[in-house]
């Protein structure tokens, strides 16, 4: 049976021993400097999440299966699921065991695109700064937001927080009702052209495996 795209986290990103990961948002900007040594910026686009991963030495069959989904994944149109595997789930719930069964959901945007608030939470539970959310808007193609918190808030009794600023801005199309995932919060990526390392393949193991990926909202 093929391999649907974007890849999820059990097919792709659950079976990457994964040694070391950057996750960063970098910014899109334009500088200039005035006579005055003032440095001016200005807005280019989107701010799209990159980073890059570098595999564990594997054992042959772990290798096999490994390499042959980054072959899938180094292909056109090819695309998958990525979280940073540092932050699982909130600071405050790593393992989602306070979050249980709860199913979030967006409940307000304001209108300066930069803040939200949720609902159907656990009582008192918390969203703190650096932890991720995400939540699927627009259709043909669904695109896959990725936050992350710039603030903190609890959920009040009813199981609503207050505004939670999160970068980056949120997009066009984000609709009240989205439900909101807080464990293994992912967006869609491929992998950079030209940034794969196949590694170096002994007998017994294949070393130095890498390569970067870049969001994609397509």
């Amino acid at each position: 049976m093929p391999i649907t795209f974007p890849m999820n986290t059990a097919t792709f990103m659950s079976l990457l021993p994964i040694r070391s990961m950057t996750f960063d948002l970098p910014e899109s900007v334009e500088v200039s400097e005035t006579g005055g040594g003032e440095i001016l910026t200005a807005g280019l686009g989107v701010r799209l999440w990159q980073g890059e991963i570098e595999l564990a030495p594997m054992e042959p069959d772990e290798a096999a299966v490994v390499l042959s989904l980054l072959d899938v994944a180094r292909g056109a149109g090819a695309s998958f699921m990525v979280h940073d595997v540092s932050r699982p789930g909130p600071r405050n719930d790593l393992n989602g065991t306070i979050l249980g069964a709860a199913a979030p959901t967006l409940t307000a945007l304001q209108n300066n695109n930069r803040e939200v608030r949720v609902t159907g939470l656990p009582v008192g539970y918390a969203i703190r700064n650096y932890d991720y959310l995400a939540f699927t808007y627009a259709a043909n193609p669904t695109r896959f937001a990725l936050h992350r918190a710039a603030g903190s808030v609890t959920a009040s009794a009813g199981g609503t927080t207050g505004w939670l600023e999160v970068v980056p801005n949120i997009r066009p199309g984000a609709l009240v009702g989205a439900a909101v995932s807080l464990l293994k919060a992912s967006c869609k990526a491929v992998l950079v052209p030209g940034s794969v390392q196949p590694g170096r393949r002994t007998s017994r193991m294949t070393e130095g495996v890498s390569f970067k990926w870049r969001q994609t909202l397509r």
